[in-house]
């Protein structure tokens, strides 16, 4: 003990943790908090967590689809717990999957605006150089 407040740290579990209590709008849906399984909704208990900024997701960092990896969607729900404190949180999995396909129609048509656009000026080039 006299080490770790030697050296300007306090011990891990000084204060008491927080707590996320989580939900969701489907059933066996799994929870991820910071990256690690946690169980299956619905979760009875509360999650007890240390203090500070958590990631709450529904799907691990490693299978994310690309438009939530690359931020065009937010996926994860960061919170902040204080001790003592419990959170409540809702992951809303049904809206997120609109949201995603609705993201990728979005991509699509931008991507076939773009080749339409690329076409009409190789096109414009080849007349003005003939």
């Amino acid at each position: 003990m006299w080490f770790s407040t030697a050296i300007g740290q306090s011990p891990i579990f000084e204060s008491e943790p927080g707590y996320i209590r989580i939900s969701a709008d489907t059933t066996t849906v799994p929870i991820y908090v910071d990256g690690i399984l946690m169980g299956h909704t619905p979760i009875s208990n509360p999650i007890p967590v240390l203090e500070g900024v958590h990631r709450i997701s529904h799907q691990p960092p490693s299978i994310q689809d690309p438009f939530i990896s690359y931020g065009k969607i937010e996926s994860d729900k960061k919170i902040f717990v204080l001790s003592g404190d419990t959170v409540n949180v809702h992951l809303s999995t049904i809206l997120l999957h609109s949201k995603v396909q609705r993201a990728k129609k979005d991509y699509r048509m931008t991507n076939y605006a773009g080749m339409g656009l690329s076409i009409l000026v190789l096109w414009q080039l080849w007349v003005l150089s003939n």
